[in-house]
């Protein structure tokens, strides 16, 4: 039996098969993809492929247009957002050889309603990590290129996982400080000085940050409380420091921030250790460090014990075209 696929049109619905998906993000929640369109000017299309009556497989996928031109986008361009891409519902174990085929008929079903409806010139897509086989992909034609995250085991005690830190990580968490400095989850306040401190580092750097917070906190009132989650530090009640996380279930990100900061003690570390305690009491099984492609940023990442884990670059359609993704890039 052939996959059909179906635009999704029931919000309950959808963030139910979500969470019985393999590995979502917070990223792929409807009412994140709202926030998405609405501040990339995009066109969201919540795939969903159906065997029968059974659903097999979600892909959000965003469309935009400028003339003749269409690109397809998952995620949505210039919004800083590390994933999205398909991810697999699986009701039930399945033999290699029929999952596999599945798995091929639900993403060729996906880019024939894509090419049908839109015909995009050019498609770009970033898997989430553990979303593996690309290889549906491959064969039609796109460009894969692996791209890598570090991820942090929180399924232990936390003594074990601050043992397997590396030794400067461990002296700069556990050290006292000549400081009066607070680490403690914020709210919208928490995410407009972050959002500012990055924007403002690059700007230091000559170099644009393309989203604003408005756009962070749009996504903190959309979603429920807890998945958008702002840690900041303080030093004499002034900020000089934070990340915003995202979490959900299982599984959290380490989405926005770690700019480096105007201060005399480990701030970023300290932010990293309080988060991961706390995410820890909530159930919290895995910490995505969110990259692990740049050598400098990789080497600060790796002394909290992470696994290195694939996601994919996934490029469809002509060289000619891969100009329109720099076009679309600057989009807003």
């Amino acid at each position: 039996m052939s996959i059909e696929v179906r635009r999704a049109d029931d919000a309950d619905r959808w963030d139910d098969l979500v969470a019985a998906a393999d590995h979502p993000t917070p990223f792929h929640r409807w009412d994140a993809l709202d926030v998405f369109a609405a501040h990339a000017g995009a066109d969201c299309h919540r795939l969903v492929g159906y065997k029968g009556q059974e659903p097999v497989g979600l892909f959000p996928v965003f469309t935009l247009s400028k003339g003749p031109v269409t690109a397809a986008f998952s995620p949505p361009p210039n919004l800083k957002l590390p994933y999205l891409g398909p991810t697999m519902v699986w009701r039930q174990s399945a033999k290699r050889r029929r999952r596999d085929k599945r798995h091929r008929r639900f993403v060729d079903a996906c880019l024939a309603w894509l090419e049908d409806e839109y015909a995009p010139r050019f498609t770009l897509v970033r898997t989430a990590p553990g979303y593996e086989d690309v290889r549906p992909f491959v064969w039609r034609d796109f460009a894969a290129t692996p791209r890598y995250t570090y991820v942090v085991d929180l399924d232990r005690p936390a003594d074990d996982l601050l043992a397997a830190f590396s030794s400067d990580a461990r002296r700069n968490v556990t050290s006292d400080y000549d400081a009066d400095y607070e680490l403690a989850e914020a709210g919208v306040d928490g995410i407009e000085a972050v959002v500012g401190q990055v924007a403002d580092r690059h700007a230091e750097q000559g170099e644009s940050f393309p989203i604003g917070a408005s756009f962070v906190g749009d996504l903190y009132e959309a979603l429920p409380d807890g998945v958008v989650r702002p840690y900041v530090c303080r030093v004499d009640g002034e900020f000089v420091g934070g990340k915003v996380n995202v979490e959900d279930g299982s599984e959290a990100v380490c989405w926005l921030g770690g700019a480096k900061p105007d201060s005399d003690i480990p701030v970023n570390d300290l932010l990293d250790w309080t988060y991961a305690r706390d995410a820890m009491e909530r159930g919290v099984d895995a910490y995505d460090l969110a990259g692990a492609n740049d050598a400098r940023i990789a080497r600060y990442k790796a002394k909290f014990a992470p696994e290195l884990v694939p996601y994919f670059r996934l490029q469809g359609g002509s060289r000619a075209l891969t100009a329109a993704a720099k076009l679309y890039s600057s989009l807003r």
